[in-house]
């Protein structure tokens, strides 16, 4: 096969058209699957960085070097031999710039569909997600998140909902569908004193034969084999910050990489193997807030979870790994041309040191400004931003900082002037790391990927392209 044809068929993604099964690309997909060869993948392992700009991946990278000597788990992929990297064209659609829905629903079912939407295509029709198709082939099915597990990327695999915020009906649809494992947050969507419909799903699930675990503890002591539900909060699942600092939310809820690692450890009982998502959901999150404390950490929990899936697959020749986000979010970057950074009000030392500070950062801003209300002093500002940061806040800084508190920030950007955003491009001053929105963005992501199928990889691929990719590697049968 010509690398002119390869090209085509992954560049291919027209709205709301399914790559693989497009009729001018039957034949490429068969030529495709030939020059693959035999390989056929048993498990799939899928990993997103939800909101991961590419500063954001940068910056972890050298957080690592700088703190620990030591690089990141995904950049480490690339000195294997075998590993495939593209660039990713997220758009959805019904726009250049996606949201998380529509981004997983064009990995789950090979669509693109418009933003809000769980596998439906736009002319109304629902589409088969992976995790449907595997279940029917007989193989394990999993999704991990530290969102609330029925959250738009943990659904794009599994469910079909027009529109995202139905998220009591796809708690109802993992339980219809026989989802093996789900591990993450939203509890509120299975407690029947939450749900509108009052329906028992804690209950539903354990008469299905499910393992109904709700702390750490609890997700420990679990016994090994079958199907298994954890949530660990109503909502989302902490910033991993927040719960580093928190010794009662370590003692309750699992990190992502152990969340992970149970996972993997029950579905590789499946005698046909498994697909399992993994999802870094508060990366995007702190994207959202400008909150380079929330973003960093988190992006290193996921680090370590991508660690754990290369463990697993480490001198196996069965399963597909692949990396990536499913669009960026605010475009963070350290900005500094090598030399010391300056603010009004001194100097803060050479760019380097942005890490040295944010690693003796211990609350998020989330948590700084939740202590905070438009009353607040500026003795009481200025402690608050301490405790969270240890860094101390010039005067100027701590007005500015009350003005957004009660409103009166502006800006001309006026997304800029909500007291959380105000708050972290306040922090910029002593980190230097700046942020060109609050929003997603059109960016294409980056893409990683290793064992059997991940040859189909190279190039700038349509992100509606990776579902072919696993169900030719799986060798899973898929709806016309």
């Amino acid at each position: 096969m010509s690398s002119v044809s390869r090209r085509n068929f992954l560049r291919t993604g027209l709205a709301g058209g399914a790559v693989l099964l497009a009729p001018g690309l039957r034949a490429q997909s068969t030529e495709l699957a030939a020059s693959a060869g035999a390989r056929r993948a048993r498990n799939v392992i899928f990993l997103v960085s939800d909101g991961m700009s590419l500063g954001t991946l940068t910056m972890a990278e050298r957080h690592l070097r700088r703190q620990e000597g030591r690089g990141t788990h995904w950049l480490g992929l690339y000195d294997r031999p075998d590993l495939r990297r593209a660039l990713m064209d997220t758009a959805s659609a019904n726009s250049p710039v996606t949201d998380s829905a529509a981004a997983s629903s064009a990995w789950g079912c090979g669509h693109k569909v418009k933003n809000g939407a769980i596998n439906f295509a736009p002319d109304g029709r629902p589409r088969t997600p992976i995790l449907r198709l595997a279940r029917a082939a007989g193989k394990g099915t999993g999704l991990v998140t530290t969102a609330t597990i029925t959250h738009a990327t943990p659904a794009g695999f599994a469910a079909q909902v027009e529109a995202r915020a139905d998220e009591g009906i796809i708690a109802a649809q993992y339980l219809e569908v026989g989802v093996d494992v789900l591990l993450g947050g939203g509890a509120r969507f299975f407690d029947p004193a939450q749900r509108a419909d009052q329906r028992d799903l804690f209950a539903d699930y354990a008469r299905a034969g499910y393992a109904v675990v709700r702390d750490a503890a609890a997700l420990r002591a679990a016994s090994a084999g079958g199907r298994l539900l954890g949530t660990f909060d109503d909502g989302h699942l902490p910033f991993a910050l927040d719960h580093r600092a928190d010794p009662a939310l370590r003692a309750t809820v699992p990190t992502l990489a152990e969340m992970t690692q149970v996972a993997l450890a029950r579905l590789a009982a499946h005698e046909r193997g498994f697909v399992l998502q993994i999802e870094g959901a508060r990366v995007d999150h702190a994207a959202h807030a400008n909150d380079i404390g929330g973003l960093l950490f988190d992006q290193l929990a996921f680090d370590d979870a991508v660690g754990v899936a290369a463990a697993f697959a480490a001198g196996r020749d069965d399963t597909l790994v692949i990396v990536t986000s499913d669009h960026g979010n605010a475009n963070p970057g350290l900005n500094g041309a090598g030399g010391s950074f300056t603010s009004r009000g001194g100097s803060y030392g050479d760019t380097q040191e942005c890490f040295d500070r944010v690693a003796r950062f211990s609350q998020t801003n989330v948590w700084t400004l939740a202590g905070l209300g438009p009353d607040s002093s500026a003795a009481q500002v200025r402690e608050r931003v301490h405790t969270a940061t240890a860094l101390d806040f010039d005067d100027d800084e701590i007005e500015m900082l009350r003005h957004a508190l009660r409103k009166e920030h502006r800006e001309g950007y006026r997304v800029r002037n909500a007291p959380l955003v105000a708050y972290g491009q306040i922090l910029a001053n002593h980190t230097s790391v700046g942020w060109t929105g609050t929003q997603h963005t059109t960016d294409y992501t980056e893409l990683a990927a290793f064992g059997p199928g991940s040859e189909a990889i190279g190039g700038v691929v349509q992100n509606n392209a990776l579902f072919g990719v696993m169900t030719r590697a799986l060798g899973l049968p898929v709806p016309a």
